[in-house]
């Protein structure tokens, strides 16, 4: 990135879209169901328009729209992408057992974002080949909104690491005297060195959970760099992989034939192997026929049969039978 690039994304925005974002400043009101307390009661703002409690100040923000106009004015191909995705496990072992890289990467392009306990995610900003980190959370929200609320968050945030709207962040409220300077990641070399070795040695998704939690809470305390960080990101991908890998049942198993295999004739043409594979888990009576179609249908998604989207389908479909016939063995 050139020094004009870079100081294009650090230009100020002018007064018109910068709107105020208000902050609670009691306590009381902030831990309340209703967001007011008894001294503070709820009113509309003069100022930010808003109905909340008389207690708060205001902090300026640009919003989601004109931070992402600031990005395609320097980089039309600007693009993220979260650093933690929800991948099925079962469809990324077919994708990584076929051998095929594209398979793969379409498997864990296709896949959402991973939310942590905080109800956020982390991203990976790229502007102008540069990738910076960036963190979003909902704050609060619940729902669809909830996730773009995240979404627009989240990119504000990695935004700020390229210099875009960094004045209003480098203050906590806007009376506040003393500017604080980001803290300087130093990655802890003992433990990047531990924990890369349990990283290698883990044997199941969830101890690389953990070991990611775990990473994630020495970024945020400042004791791991971001080229160590994507480091241990490489690592723990390649990790799960293997395991994912090794999970792989055969692939040689016979699906069992479909329970009514005339309402195919019908049509004088043979059904299409999806809809056979839907036929056959709805018949399936037993956990070891279930099993048998689970097999085919990973083999075939191997085999590059049908796209992960369809794989995925199917397997939700095979858990739902599955809990139905325990249920009804119960």
């Amino acid at each position: 990135m050139d020094a004009e690039t870079a100081a294009a994304l650090r230009a100020p925005f002018s007064d018109e879209l910068v709107g105020k974002r208000p902050q609670p400043t009691c306590p009381n009101c902030k831990n309340s169901p209703s967001k007011a307390c008894d001294q503070h009661p709820k009113a509309r703002c003069g100022e930010c328009g808003q109905w909340m409690t008389t207690a708060h100040t205001h902090l300026d923000f640009v919003g989601h729209a004109d931070t992402t106009d600031r990005f395609l004015s320097v980089d039309p191909d600007w693009s993220w992408e979260p650093v933690e995705r929800q991948v099925d496990p079962q469809v990324l072992a077919a994708a990584v057992a076929s051998g095929n890289p594209d398979v793969v990467k379409a498997v864990l392009d296709s896949s959402p974002p991973k939310f942590d306990a905080n109800g956020g995610f982390w991203i990976r900003l790229t502007i102008c080949g540069v990738t910076r980190l960036g963190y979003g959370d909902a704050g609060g929200k619940k729902g669809a909104n909830a996730v773009k609320e995240a979404i627009g968050d989240a990119l504000r945030n990695a935004g700020m690491r390229f210099g875009v709207a960094l004045d209003m962040w480098r203050k906590e409220s806007p009376d506040s005297e003393a500017r604080q300077a980001p803290a300087r990641q130093r990655t802890d070399r003992t433990w990047m060195a531990d924990v890369q070795r349990r990283i290698l040695v883990a044997e199941s998704d969830q101890e690389l959970l953990a070991l990611s939690n775990e990473v994630d809470a020495k970024v945020h305390a400042g004791a791991c760099g971001q080229a160590q960080y994507e480091q241990l990101r490489a690592l723990g991908r390649n990790r799960e992989a293997q395991l994912a890998a090794a999970a792989t049942p055969p692939p040689d198993v016979r699906v069992p034939e479909p329970a009514s295999p005339s309402a195919a004739s019908d049509t004088g043409s043979e059904a299409d192997p999806v809809t056979q594979f839907e036929a056959a888990i709805a018949a399936a009576e037993t956990p070891e026929e279930l099993g048998q179609v689970k097999a085919k249908v990973m083999a075939d998604f191997k085999a590059q049969k049908f796209d992960p989207t369809v794989g995925n389908r199917l397997l939700r479909e095979i858990k739902t039978r599955q809990t139905a016939i325990e249920a009804d063995a119960a």
